[in-house]
């Protein structure tokens, strides 16, 4: 009877801790996905942070970095700001961003604040 009752209490505890295992382990990678998580948003707030400390910028004479610093332009817009530039010549005012492809209203209303009045 003794054996039986050390066996069933070796066999509950075993049940017991190898339970709690799977736990731990979604615990830990639940906290490390967090940890990840706000390592990306540190990231990208530092990123919105260089953008929004460049200003006045001149599209009629800034390069593709430049363009890229400016919120709402990325490197395939900035191209497309350049092409139309070289096509067309030099921009006679902001608004003449919206002639060029993918930049609208609302993109340009973004940019505006960054860019040099002409």
């Amino acid at each position: 009877m003794k054996i039986v009752s050390v066996l069933l209490a070796v066999i509950f505890t075993c049940v017991l801790g190898f339970s709690t295992l799977p736990g731990e382990a979604y615990a830990k990678s639940s906290s490390e996905k967090m940890t990840t998580e706000k390592a990306g948003k540190k990231k990208s707030t530092s990123k919105t942070t260089k953008k929004a400390a460049v200003k006045n910028i001149d599209i009629n004479s800034a390069n593709k970095e430049t363009l890229t610093q400016i919120p709402g332009i990325g490197p395939k817009t900035a191209d497309s700001i350049l092409k139309y530039r070289k096509a067309n010549g030099k921009f006679k005012s902001v608004n003449d961003l919206t002639s060029v492809k993918g930049i609208g209203d609302k993109s340009l209303k973004k940019m505006k604040p960054f860019l040099k009045k002409i």
